[in-house]
């Protein structure tokens, strides 16, 4: 007699998915496992049987993908070289792949070349030089998009960024690199290259040109994928592990020739014998003499010192050196580090430290000096 087996019980067929992941904006964390378990439940003769079960595992490969921008979009970096090192130019690295990667950054001068900012074109004049520095924006501790000393200075250069980050790097020059004041323009290329993407310790070279695939190379993108092995593929424009760009740089050569807008007068402020009701200029008549100065330049004049040498035939009335300086109208008088007079050398000094400069001559800054004499 023949025996047949019949399931009482239907078939229960369960499937369970595990991870252990980071989810990002490119998606799960490269080398997180994802494990899939399907689970066979049955009965025979009403009877609970063992449960079967069958695993499948992968990894999650790694997604290359980084975006580069200018840091001023609408506008070119300008400077009026009043540094020793200039920013030549600033751009952000923003990484959309699933994991911590490192890119090297290159500079280079594009003489002769053009760029088109907002409507503008920008044509390069101007030979850098070689000499290239690169620094990371340090947003916490600094001033956010700014070059200040709390910004960390690239070896390599090579720069580490986190998924989903985005980092500012300066690039500067000396300023002696910046030549020639008939110059004004210098356009410099910028070029990002992925070098390795790190998981869990473990390093994973980026393309190296070479189109080898056991270090990453491009070609992993053309290779059947492993489930255990972590391949790299390349999601960035043109799937070739490069960004370029063009950052703009315009020099602005202040007119600090507009310092010496520097005016005099005098004005008869008593005589003995007329006093102050219409006076002339005779012995014993006290003279008030007026020093104006506006910054008419588009810079910031620093260590402004003004000396006047009280006039021969004349004598100098004791505390009557007043100054109206940092936006002020009316003189005053001041502390004596700012504003003295020396018997010895018979002269005044006024130290106005700086004088603001502006484009808009309603932001340029007015100093005014008053002192008397009385005619010998």
């Amino acid at each position: 007699m023949n025996k047949h087996v019949k399931l009482i019980s239907p078939v229960v067929l369960a499937t369970l998915s595990t991870m252990s992941f980071q989810v990002h904006a490119a998606g799960t964390a490269a080398g997180t496992e994802v494990t899939n378990t399907a689970i066979l439940n049955y009965q025979i003769n009403g009877v609970d049987q063992d449960a079967v079960e069958a695993q499948d595992v992968f990894n999650v490969d790694i997604k290359v993908d980084y975006a580069l921008t200018r840091l001023l979009t609408t506008e070119p970096n300008q400077t009026s070289l009043e540094a020793d090192n200039v920013t030549i130019a600033a751009v952000q690295i923003t990484n959309d792949g699933n994991s911590p990667t490192s890119f090297t950054v290159a500079a280079g001068n594009e003489t002769g070349t053009t760029l088109d900012v907002n409507g503008t074109t920008y044509t390069d004049n101007i030979d850098t030089g070689t000499t290239y520095s690169y620094y990371v924006d340090d947003p916490v501790n600094g001033t956010p998009g700014v070059l200040d000393a709390a910004d960390t200075l690239l070896t390599g250069p090579t720069a580490e960024v986190l998924a989903d980050e985005t980092i500012t790097v300066f690039i500067t020059v000396p300023k002696a690199e910046i030549d020639g004041a008939d110059k004004d323009v210098a356009l410099t290329t910028v070029t990002v290259n992925g070098v390795a993407s790190t998981i869990d310790g473990t390093t994973y070279q980026l393309d190296t040109g070479d189109n080898d695939p056991t270090n990453g190379s491009e070609d992993d993108a053309a290779i059947a994928n492993g489930a255990t092995s972590i391949e790299v593929v390349y999601a960035d424009t043109d799937a070739d592990n490069q960004e370029i760009l063009t950052d703009v740089l315009l020099l602005v050569f202040p007119n600090l020739e507009g310092l010496g807008n520097l005016t005099k007068t005098s004005a008869i402020i008593s005589d003995p014998l007329n006093g102050t009701d219409n006076p002339k200029a005779i012995p014993g008549a006290v003279v008030e003499y007026t020093i104006t100065l506006t910054n008419t330049g588009t810079a910031d004049a620093t260590n402004v010192v003004v000396t006047d040498a009280i006039p021969a035939d004349t004598t100098y009335v004791a505390d009557s050196l007043l100054v109206a300086m940092d936006g002020a109208t009316t003189p005053v008088a001041v502390d004596a580090a700012i504003a003295s007079y020396d018997a010895g050398t018979d002269t005044v000094t006024v130290n106005l430290g700086t004088v603001d400069g502006d484009a808009d001559p309603a932001n340029q800054e007015t100093n005014v000096i008053t002192f008397q004499v009385t005619i010998d």
